[in-house]
């Protein structure tokens, strides 16, 4: 038990580090008109890490973390552009990573996969219908995630407030402790509930970031 309590045993065994960054998400959409939102304008936000490094063997580590992110897209639908729909959903994310360390003369590289889960916190959806390429009309619902019916981002569709899926890393970890790095994520489950469309997040992003410590010190 007291090799578990104790900071000076547990220094240099367990690193800590924080991150920010940019991502930029996209969704895997389709609703009930075959509207598809996969090759449209991804959404651009920044997000926030704070992440623990625990060793295993080796160069072998296991890296969760705690992420504030925002996930979403950008719709347009009709032959001109006719409305646009901007989907945007706030998450704190958890991803587990099983990331590999190699040294090198500057510090070490990084690469790293593992799944995440997220809770959605918030989220909004807003509407702009056009006319001979003017906004008429603009129009903002909150997103709300509830089973019950006409409760949702419209009436009719109503997304799971639990995201599930995969992400892959890469980077560098600096001598000097700053560390860059990149991020693939993919969900793997659909967050619609009302189950007349597909919805599935995706992101990609770039972070900045400090550590603390390091565990081989």
């Amino acid at each position: 038990m007291f090799i578990f309590l104790s900071p000076k045993l547990l220094k240099g065994q367990v690193s800590f580090g924080l991150n920010v960054g940019i991502n930029q998400s996209w969704m895997q959409y389709r609703d009930p008109a075959g509207h598809s939102a996969e090759d449209n304008k991804p959404l651009t936000r920044f997000n926030a890490d704070f992440l623990v490094t625990v060793p295993l063997i080796g160069g072998l580590y296991v890296v969760p973390a705690v992420r504030y992110i925002t996930k979403g897209a950008n719709l347009t639908v009709g032959g001109d552009g006719e409305f646009t729909r901007r989907l945007e959903v706030r998450y704190l994310e958890i991803p587990v990573n099983l990331t590999y360390k190699v040294p090198v003369s500057f510090g070490r590289l990084t690469v790293g996969v593992g799944p995440y889960t997220a809770y959605g916190l918030n989220g909004n959806n807003r509407m702009q219908v056009y006319d001979a390429g003017n906004v008429v009309s603009t129009t903002d619902y909150d997103v709300e995630f509830s089973s019950r019916v006409n409760k949702g981002i419209y009436p009719g569709t109503r997304l799971n407030r639990w995201d599930v899926g995969a992400q892959v890393t890469a980077g560098v970890e600096f001598n000097n402790l700053l560390m860059v790095g990149i991020h693939y994520s993919r969900g793997i489950r659909n967050l619609d509930m009302s189950g007349n469309s597909t919805i599935r997040n995706n992101s990609i992003g770039l972070s900045l970031g400090i550590l603390l410590n390091r565990e081989d010190y």
